[in-house]
């Protein structure tokens, strides 16, 4: 089976999402730095007024703060993605002030505090999208945008809803893609959970449960992965942490067990020459179409991994598909 030309579409296909998803962020000030840098600050102190009150929560008017919270948000997640950095590269005013305000880590513990549930936490995910994919800066550099964005997609990490879901791998699939530009980010997305957990990759661990899952959330999650995998033969940490503390390769294997068990019994031969499977075969029978892409992303991984891995995700699929599934299917 070729290489698929899949490692070579990887980052024109996440621009695609990208443009398929978040918007263009229109800024509501000029341009000159002073003021919006001016303007920034008006949006925070709006959203500080409702972040310092006291009382019960939720308490009165909740809807009309987390409204306020929000709208403010949007704003001040435009001009920090327009922010151009300083000469030398030196953080513009407003990452300065973010990372002085701890504004992003304050914005998560008030939504926290409030558990407003899954419809929030895609609205926040898609903020951090937006910042990822628009940033003028190299914003992952800096521990005032990165500790936060760790600790919301730790809090996403069973998403219940489609928009979760969605939501959740577009984002991880936009930082895989910034990795794969910029390899030495990759240690920071090593996090510990709790004290004396050992450290695990965020990213990774995060769309392993997406392998298998159809249409573009399954897409996005396979390619992104590949990313990860292909840097992972210049960093021995990422192999060893994908070899010996994920589930990824037994998910993998199994995953082609449980998608072989549904195939149909029987698809339509059109010719009495019929030898092979072909593309135009199975493109139309969705559990087929399913099962080849994990079979062909199978394909992919055995030729981008390192050895480490590449060894075991063979002996999985060897021992936990081809001979108990595969074998007695051609048996019969």
């Amino acid at each position: 089976m070729e290489r698929m030309s899949w490692l070579s579409k990887l980052h024109p296909r996440a621009a695609g999402h990208r443009a398929s998803r978040a918007p263009s962020l229109q800024s509501p000030a000029p341009a000159d730095p002073e003021t919006c840098l001016m303007v920034f600050k008006n949006h925070w102190y709006q959203v500080l007024r409702v972040l310092e009150k006291r009382g019960p929560l939720p308490g009165p008017g909740a809807a009309d703060d987390l409204s306020a919270v929000r709208n403010n948000t949007y704003q001040l997640v435009t001009l920090l993605a327009e922010e151009r950095p300083r000469a030398g590269g030196a953080p513009g005013p407003i990452l300065e002030l973010v990372a002085a305000e701890q504004l992003l880590e304050r914005l998560l513990r008030w939504h926290r505090q409030r558990d407003f549930g899954e419809e929030q936490r895609a609205e926040q995910l898609k903020l951090y999208e937006m910042l990822v994919s628009q940033s003028q800066q190299p914003l992952l550099r800096h521990p005032a945008v990165l500790q936060p964005l760790l600790q919301l997609l730790s809090l996403c990490a069973e998403p219940g809803s489609p928009a979760l879901r969605a939501g959740l791998v577009l984002l991880l699939s936009q930082l895989c893609a910034c990795v794969a530009r910029e390899p030495a980010l990759l240690e920071r997305f090593f996090h510990r959970p709790g004290p004396g957990a050992p450290a695990r990759l965020l990213l990774f661990s995060l769309l392993v449960p997406f392998l298998h899952h159809e249409g573009t959330t399954g897409q996005q999650a396979r390619d992104a992965l590949l990313l990860l995998l292909a840097l992972a033969g210049a960093h021995p940490p990422v192999a060893a942490y994908v070899a010996e503390r994920s589930y990824f390769c037994p998910v993998l294997a199994t995953g082609l067990s449980a998608l072989y068990s549904s195939l149909p019994r029987k698809i339509e031969v059109r010719a009495d020459d019929w030898h092979c499977l072909r593309r135009e075969d199975w493109t139309g029978v969705p559990a087929l179409v399913l099962f080849m892409n994990s079979l062909e992303f199978c394909n992919a991984v055995l030729q981008v991994a390192p050895p480490v891995v590449r060894k075991q995700l063979v002996d999985y699929v060897h021992n936990g598909f081809l001979v108990p599934v595969m074998g007695p299917a051609c048996i019969r």
